[in-house]
């Protein structure tokens, strides 16, 4: 019993580091935006749009990159470790999506001082916390 209460929580680390970077770099690819700038003149616009046209390329070509990381990883985790892990691993990657909203939304990273208190922001913490008896039981359950 206590070997598999130590096993679901460092296997929620894990699924927690993992699956909320990951997330990140989703989001933050589909949400990239160019920031308007002061009107320069010709010869900086001109180098300013091929820096931007190369900066949207990287950025397209990283959140490809991103969302087949999150298909292998969620495959991955079905396929080694089950639906109960899977489903744990998508909530704490759910949960992770109302504070990253607000991060990029406003700019500064979500402490417990500045963190909304909405019904999103709730819902993710009942979903980053569920997430860990979920993982328990379908540890306990597949070594049975």
């Amino acid at each position: 019993m206590v070997i598999s209460i130590v096993k679901a929580i460092i296997g929620w680390v894990v699924l927690a580091f993992i699956g909320t970077n990951l997330i990140g770099f989703v989001v933050r690819g589909l949400l990239w935006t160019r920031r308007p700038m002061d009107t320069p003149t010709d010869r900086v616009a001109e180098l300013l749009a091929r820096e931007s046209r190369r900066m949207s390329i990287a950025n397209v070509a990283m959140t490809i990159l991103a969302f087949v990381c999150v298909a292998a990883y969620l495959i991955a985790i079905h396929y080694f470790l089950g639906v109960g892990v899977l489903l744990a691993a998508c909530a704490i990657m759910a949960s992770r999506l109302p504070d990253l909203l607000w991060e990029i939304g406003s700019g500064p990273q979500v402490t417990r001082s500045n963190a909304p208190k909405d019904a999103g922001y709730t819902v993710g913490n009942i979903l980053f916390w569920g997430a860990l008896p979920l993982l328990w039981y379908s540890l306990c359950t597949q070594s049975s």
